[in-house]
């Protein structure tokens, strides 16, 4: 940390202290104590966390926890960051169903970050800086926030309809703010559909400003040094972007679409309490192609028909019609040639929507 920003954050604490502000002087010395754990200076940084720690905790005469992220008030975090940052801190614990490989990458960033002391003393630092990428619907956003669940952290959603502006500069000076943001305060934040602001810089369209955007991604993202936050984007088209973000990353965790087993492993979950007449192993075989999403869709839509029926029971084949109807729905949108109207010249070209 240079002299200027230990002045800076030391006049911050007295503010703060001044006004009593216990939030506020405590985000300042977490500031100090990440400055010296990057600077590997792990002493100072383990003596500065030890005076933080109530004085209860220190006796051994409270089991009381030290104030952690999900003790910030999600009101101050709203001010500090308008309209840019969607804040919640959900207390149910969501079960999650991934694929093996996808899991066990998940189950390294938890084991880190409950390690953080003990990585901390010896100059290293978790990973806090993560790509979630594959389809729709196969669990990135339920996963941030399971993480945010898990470590007790505030978890936010980067608003990209207010990040994104059309004024110069404006976008990229937000990118810093969300990331400041993160840096200063412990949470979970999660930059979704994260191609729109990191595209990369040899586009032929490009006019300027997607240039200084991408770069805004990139020196926040290097300035990026907490310890206790992780900041997760996310995303269906990783090609698109810039190659310099690839190496900013600390894991790459792909989001695949679920395989038989983990279709079938989820339909037991949500089916728990349903009766279900028939098994579901064909079920699970016949969703091959759905995502965990529509897996769920189909559950619940089976379920909901059940219970305003008054049935006792759903058919194991009323859940596989479900999704296959849903997913002939989206080709159907996806697909369609519009059709010429009367007044359209006949060999007028035929428009296709993408997918």
């Amino acid at each position: 940390m240079a002299f200027q920003d230990l002045v800076e954050s030391l006049r911050t604490m007295i503010v703060s202290h001044r006004e009593h502000d216990e939030d506020a002087f405590r985000r300042g010395t977490e500031a100090i104590i990440r400055a010296f754990t990057v600077q590997n200076r792990p002493s100072e940084a383990r003596a500065l966390r030890e005076a933080l720690r109530p004085k209860e905790l220190k006796n051994g005469t409270s089991s009381v926890a030290p104030p952690s992220a999900a003790n910030l008030s999600i009101s101050v975090l709203t001010r500090q960051m308008p309209g840019l940052i969607s804040f919640s801190q959900s207390s149910d614990s969501r079960h999650l169903v991934l694929p093996k490989e996808t899991l066990n990458s998940i189950d390294i960033v938890l084991r880190e970050h409950r390690s953080a002391t003990k990585l901390a003393e010896a100059g290293l630092m978790p990973r806090r800086k993560l790509l979630f990428w594959g389809p729709p619907g196969c669990g990135k956003t339920a996963t941030a926030q399971w993480l945010a669940q898990k470590l007790g952290l505030t978890f936010g959603v980067v608003r990209l309809a207010a990040l994104i502006t059309s004024y110069v500069g404006e976008t990229g000076a937000n990118i810093q703010k969300v990331l400041q943001i993160a840096n200063q305060t412990p949470m979970v934040l999660l930059i979704d559909e994260a191609d729109a602001i990191a595209k990369s810089r040899d586009d032929n369209n490009d006019v300027g400003e997607l240039r200084r955007v991408v770069n805004a991604l990139l020196q926040g993202l290097d300035s990026f040094t907490s310890s206790q936050s992780i900041v997760i984007l996310a995303s269906n088209h990783t090609h698109l972007f810039d190659s310099a973000l690839w190496r900013r990353f600390d894991d790459v965790v792909e989001f695949p679409l679920p395989s038989e087993a983990d279709r079938l492993a989820l339909l037991k979950h949500l089916t728990s309490g349903i009766k279900i007449a028939g098994s579901l192993s064909p079920v699970a075989k016949g969703m091959a192609g759905c995502s965990f999403a529509e897996v769920e869709r189909a559950v619940f839509e089976v379920a909901k028909e059940t219970v305003i029926e008054n049935r006792a029971s759903a058919r194991n084949s009323d859940i596989l019609k479900a999704a296959q109807q849903f997913k002939k729905k989206i080709s159907s949108a996806t697909t369609r040639r519009r059709k010429p109207l009367p007044n359209e010249h006949r060999n007028a070209t035929v428009a296709v929507c993408g997918t």
